[in-house]
Formats: C-alpha cells, sequence, structure tokens
C-alpha cells in the first residue's frame, strides 16, 4: 500500500492516516521505531505528523509501518457505501408500522406505539453508537407523547425522520453518481517499459513511476501525469466541468492522468508517481470531503446546545401542572428536530451543486467562508495564466543559434532523449518546472566540453555578479527570463511566456460584481514585475514580494477577522486561519476545495452558489428556532392541543426537508455565461509581436 504523504522536511513527515488504522495502534506503531522523536495524530485533519532524527533509514522505516497499518481489509464499505436492500426494509419498517397505528382500536394503540418507537431505535444502531443523545430524547418525546393517549404524534415523528433518511440516501447515492464520473477507472494493467530497460511488461496502474515509458490506444485513460514521446491521438476530459473541446496533442505535449484517448495511439513517459497524479490527488481530496465532519459554525451549528431547551421546558410543565400531554408536546416542539434532519440532506445537496458547478469543496464551512469573504487573493501562475509554459522569445550571442537554445530547453524539461528521435524544438514547460528553474536553476553537464547554467536575474545577479536587462513584452500573459550562462558568460536569453485564461479581465469583474470588495494578484515568483490582464480588470491590487512579505501582508488582509479566500497552486502554508484554500485541479493538495477545470469560471459559479445556499440555510435555521419556540410557548399555554402542536412541528419538518432538497437545483449557469464571453481576439496590432515570439538577435 503506498502512503499518501503530505508534507515532508528533513527532520519531519506529514502523512494522511491510513484508511484501516485506529489512532491508538497508529501512535504505538510508530512510537516504537528507532529514530522516532515524538508522534501527533491529529484526528480532526485525518493526518500524523512524525518527528525524527532526519535519517534515510529512519524516514522509510516510518513510511514502512505507516503503509503496513494501513493494509487491514476494511470493514465495511465506509461513510458512503449504499444500503443493502435488506437494510432498507428495516430502515422502512418503523414507517410502515407507524401508519397502521390509526387503524388500531384504542386499548392497542398505545402498546402499537411503543413498538414502532422500540423497532425505530433498533433499526438506528449505528446513529446510537455515534449521537445517543439525539436517539434517545427523539426516543422519550414519542414515548411520552404514546403513553398520554398521542400516537398519532409518534406516526408523524418517524414518518418525518424515515423520509428525511431516505431523502439523504438518494443524494449521497446521486453524489456517488457524479463522483464515478468525475474520476474515470484506468485499465488493470497498461504496457509500461522500465526506465533504462529495453523489455515490455504489463503493470498496474498504482506500480507506474517517474521514467516510466507507457503506450496507450484509443479507448484508454492516461494513467499518469506526463508528456508525450511518440505518436498522435486526440484527448477528451473526463473530468466533469473541464474546459475545452477534444485536444489533439502530439511529441512533447503534456498529458494528465484521468484524461481519455478518443483516437489514436502514442507513448508517454511519466512525469510524476501514480501516487502523485493529478487524479490520485483528485480522489483524495474527494476522500476527505465524504468523510470530513463539519466543524461547528453557523451553518453547521452544535444543535446539541437546544436539547437543553425543550428539556427543561417539559420539565417545568410537568412539574407544575403534572399535565404528561402537554409535557409531551414541549418535547415534540423541539427546533433540534428539524434542523438535525434537514442540516445533513442540505449538506448533501450543496456539496452535489458545488460539485456539478466546478467546486469539490470539503463541506459547509468551506461553503460559508466562501459566500462572506470580502476579500480574494488569486496566484497569477496556474489560476490567472494556464500553467503551461512556451518558448516566446530567444535572444542569442554570437556563435549559438536559437535552434540550439530550442534544444537546450528540450533536455532540461526532460524531452530531448536521444531515444525519441522526434524533435529537439522545447516543449510546453510545466508550472512545477518552471518553478524549479526559477528558484534553483538548472544545470546541463556537458554542452560542448563545459557545464551550461540556466539561471533565473536573481541567481545570475547573485552567482555571476550579472544584470540581466529586461526584455519588452513579447505576449499578453505571464512571462519569466531565464539566461544560459556558460564560461561565466551569458550566451543566450529567453523568455517563457504562459497566456491568460480565457475572459480572465470578464470572470475578474464578475466576481467583484458578487462581492468581493478586494481582489489581490500573488505572484508565484518573487522578483517579477506587475504582468497587467487584459480586459476590465480595474482595481485588482499586485501584491509585490519585494515591498513586503507574503505574510504580513496575509496579516493584515485578515486583521479584522473576516476571512479571504485563496486560489493557487502552491501557497497553501501562507492561508491564514480561518480562510478558506482552492486550488485548480492540477495544482497540489491540501486545499479546502478543489477547482474543476477553468479555475476561474469554476470560482464564479462557486460564489454565487455558495451565497445563494448560506442565505437559505440561514433561513432555514432562524425560522426553525422561530416556529419550535413559538409551538413551546403555545403547548405551555394550552392554547393549542397536544396533537395539534405535534402535527404543526412535524408539516414544518417536511417544510424544512423539501427546501433543503430545493438546494441540489440551484444552478449557476446563467452568471457563468455572462461571465465568460469569448476569448478576446487580437487584431492586427498583435500580429508583429506574436509573429516574432521567435526573434533572434545579439544578447542585450
Amino acid at each position: 500500500m503506498s502512503v499518501d504523504v503530505l508534507h515532508e522536511t528533513a527532520t519531519r513527515l506529514r502523512a494522511a492516516w491510513p484508511a484501516h488504522a485506529d489512532e491508538a495502534t497508529l501512535r504505538s506503531r510508530l512510537e516504537t521505531l528507532p529514530g522516532v522523536q515524538s508522534v501527533r495524530v491529529n484526528s480532526t485533519l485525518r493526518c500524523v505528523v512524525v518527528h525524527h532524527d532526519g535519517l534515510p533509514g529512519t524516514r522509510d522505516a516510518v513510511l514502512e509501518r505507516l503503509a503496513s497499518v494501513g493494509e487491514a481489509p476494511p470493514p465495511s464499505a465506509g461513510r458512503r457505501a449504499h444500503a443493502t436492500p435488506a437494510a432498507s426494509s428495516v430502515a422502512w419498517t418503523p414507517a410502515l408500522l407507524s401508519l397502521a397505528l390509526p387503524l388500531l382500536s384504542g386499548r392497542w394503540r398505545a402498546g402499537g406505539a411503543l413498538a414502532v418507537i422500540a423497532a425505530r431505535a433498533l433499526a438506528q444502531r449505528e446513529q446510537l453508537v455515534r449521537d445517543p443523545a439525539a436517539v434517545l430524547l427523539d426516543a422519550a418525546s414519542q414515548t411520552a407523547a404514546a403513553l398520554s393517549g398521542h400516537p398519532l404524534v409518534v406516526t408523524a415523528s418517524v414518518a418525518s425522520r424515515t423520509l428525511s433518511e431516505a431523502l439523504s440516501a438518494r443524494l449521497v447515492a446521486q453524489a456517488d453518481d457524479l463522483l464515478r464520473h468525475l474520476l474515470p477507472v484506468e485499465a488493470a494493467r497498461y504496457a509500461a517499459r522500465r526506465a533504462g530497460e529495453r523489455a515490455w511488461q504489463p503493470l498496474p496502474p498504482d506500480a507506474l513511476r517517474a521514467g516510466d515509458r507507457v503506450r496507450l490506444a484509443a479507448g484508454d485513460v492516461v494513467p499518469v501525469d506526463g508528456r508525450v514521446v511518440r505518436g498522435y491521438a486526440t484527448l477528451v476530459a473526463t473530468l466533469h466541468h473541464a474546459s475545452g473541446a477534444p485536444r489533439a496533442v502530439a511529441a512533447g505535449e503534456p498529458l494528465a492522468a484521468g484524461e481519455q484517448l478518443h483516437d489514436g495511439a502514442l507513448e508517454l513517459v511519466a512525469e510524476a508517481d501514480a501516487a502523485g497524479s493529478r487524479l490520485e490527488r483528485l480522489r483524495a481530496h474527494l476522500r476527505h470531503a465524504a468523510g470530513a465532519r463539519d466543524p461547528a459554525g453557523r451553518l453547521a451549528p452544535e444543535i446539541e446546545r437546544l436539547v437543553s431547551l425543550p428539556l427543561t421546558g417539559a420539565a417545568l410543565v410537568m412539574g407544575l401542572t403534572g399535565d404528561a400531554s402537554r409535557a409531551a408536546a414541549m418535547l415534540q416542539a423541539d427546533p433540534q428536530q428539524g434542523l438535525d434532519l434537514a442540516l445533513p440532506l442540505a449538506r448533501e445537496a450543496a456539496l452535489y451543486t458545488l460539485a456539478r458547478q466546478g467546486l469539490l469543496a470539503g463541506g459547509l464551512e468551506v461553503l460559508e467562508r466562501l459566500a462572506v469573504a470580502p476579500t480574494l487573493v488569486l496566484q497569477d501562475s496556474g489560476v490567472l495564466a494556464c500553467g503551461r509554459w512556451r518558448v516566446a522569445a530567444v535572444r542569442t550571442a554570437r556563435g549559438v543559434d536559437a535552434q540550439t537554445v530550442h534544444g537546450w530547453l528540450a533536455r532540461l524539461a526532460g524531452a530531448g532523449d536521444a531515444d525519441d528521435g522526434v524533435r529537439t524544438e522545447a516543449p510546453s514547460v510545466a508550472d512545477a518546472v518552471v518553478r524549479r528553474w526559477w528558484r534553483h536553476g538548472a544545470l546541463l553537464p556537458d554542452v560542448g566540453g563545459r557545464e551550461l547554467h540556466l539561471a533565473s536575474p536573481a541567481r545570475l545577479r547573485e552567482v555571476w555578479r550579472l544584470e540581466l536587462p529586461p526584455l519588452p513584452a513579447a505576449v499578453d500573459g505571464l512571462q519569466r527570463t531565464f539566461a544560459f550562462v556558460q564560461r561565466g558568460r551569458v550566451v543566450a536569453r529567453v523568455t517563457l511566456a504562459s497566456d491568460w485564461r480565457d475572459g480572465a479581465g470578464a470572470h475578474l469583474a464578475a466576481l467583484r460584481a458578487l462581492g468581493f470588495e478586494r481582489i489581490a494578484l500573488l505572484p508565484e515568483a518573487d522578483d517579477v514585475p506587475p504582468a497587467p490582464l487584459y480586459g476590465d480588470a480595474a482595481g485588482v491590487e499586485w501584491i509585490d514580494p519585494r515591498r513586503a512579505p507574503r505574510d504580513e501582508w496575509f496579516a493584515d488582509a485578515v486583521r479584522d477577522g473576516r476571512p479571504l479566500v485563496l486560489a493557487h497552486t502552491v501557497w497553501r502554508d501562507l492561508v491564514p486561519p480561518g480562510s478558506v484554500s482552492l486550488c485548480p485541479v492540477d495544482a497540489d493538495a491540501g486545499a479546502h476545495g478543489v477547482l474543476l477545470g477553468n479555475p476561474l469560471a469554476s470560482l464564479v459559479a462557486a460564489r454565487e452558489l455558495a451565497q445563494a445556499v448560506h442565505r437559505r440555510l440561514r433561513r432555514q435555521q432562524g425560522a426553525a428556532v422561530a416556529a419550535n419556540a413559538a409551538l413551546m410557548t403555545a403547548a405551555a399555554l394550552r392554547w393549542l392541543p397536544p396533537e395539534v402542536t405535534a402535527l404543526l412541528h412535524h408539516g414544518f419538518v417536511f417544510a424544512l426537508l423539501f427546501d433543503s432538497l430545493r438546494i441540489e437545483a440551484l444552478d449557476a449557469s446563467g452568471i457563468r455565461c455572462a461571465a465568460a464571453p469569448a476569448p478576446p481576439s487580437h487584431d492586427a496590432t498583435d500580429a508583429p509581436a506574436r509573429s516574432d515570439d521567435r526573434a533572434v538577435s545579439a544578447v542585450s
């Protein structure tokens, strides 16, 4: 079993909680390892943090122990397992029996009601273990109603709860179907060849590693992130809400796990292990979202706080008047009963409709913060720009030509292997590779008998004491300028460009119209000039890390306690407490939500839906407390008979249930269509700049 490492330093490792391990076993198995200094298990985040001595052997032993702990067979199919027919019939039996209570004679009716209550409790074994207070309070109120001569109250209560559970199960099954569509299934085995070997062998997807060659035919799902080294094919994006029509790929083009070959055949080289692919990160996020429980908040309140209200009222009425009917009516008019039925249903419906619109959220907490946050921070690369980099301009010194420079870039990007025999021109390069070049540089050890270095302007100043004057803008979009250095001399300058996503300016305007008072652009790399957007992007603030550290800017932005939304690919450690972190689907793991397809379009739709759901759930909670408080008052003052009080209460519960169910029908397609016009066309004035993308001249 592979271990999902979430974050790692030289002496600290944070990994996902093994699927089938309990906390005590996990801690005891890790603390006994030599070299392990401390173990901290976080049950809320479902992760384990291990501090060790930093030796490679200790790290390997920790990972091996984590894998062995997680190899136990699952006791059940999990939280989202569909109910079996037998389990469904058991759940419906008390409700069907309760419907027969009005047909019984008076002396048999109370006994039948008690039998229904007992059957209902026995059918809720899992909930009795998980939340015994709610089950016992419900049974106590129904028993009081049955013994006081009001068995119809039992019928209404059991029927409403059974209906809510059936509706929730339907939504869970519906969400499962959506997730199966979101997550394509790879083949059982792929024809693969290990790096350095010549023999092809069938390997399962989870055995594929970086550097492996994989052959794909029409209909195959891409199992790992990589790039094409041979062949041609047309790809379709199977992930829901992925943008764009089918795209053709050839040698050097990138592939993402989860895409599917519509036609053609190709050979790819894996750029990462299968466990680190986009598809596996998305699966991990969905598993976390499916099993997470919302912390207490305005949209997911601690409903248990309301338990004392009906209990206290019923006790006072019983003690002062001795009227069991009125005491039972007080127990029935409980605002907790309506909310604890409607809220789980609303959560499933909200997460389902958000997923349909392009946001896989972790719970109602994410939805609440997304709805009310006044500040939005967007990373430039991968969010506002497309996340792939191409060569926009090359300037060379005497004796070096542009084709040679393209070959150097191809080798650095891993696309210039000698056995490919396809192209020497530099392919499009992934964000992660350009990020590594910018921070640390790159090295080709043997070019003309000497080392050839690739350096950013900062590295050029730091190591070689050379300045790299800026080049004029080559394209609309992000740019990174690098220098090739040999023998302490700049032999070539390369400008890489990443185009803005289609409709970026219009999407920003739509987000501002949806209530974001402050929209800031966070550059992924330091020491880069501001990159103006085309279109209507007035009021977008540029965060310059050279003037103030990023963490200081964030601290100032959340000084008043209000959350912010950060859509990013690498900045998850910068997210202040109480804020929400959203990542595009190709980004690193660790976010509270994953944006599918075009992240800006998904963010527009998600903001509108979050605000609509937020208003509805707040209205539900206020109405539940107000309505049931009025019913409790009416029951205490004998303004209404106990039967009428109970029936009005359960009628209100049914109204809450169906209002929650309506959340799944919400749709943000109208605003998304309005906010996503066709990509801006470039007139003739842009043609010279684009046709000269690869202009060659002397290095400045």
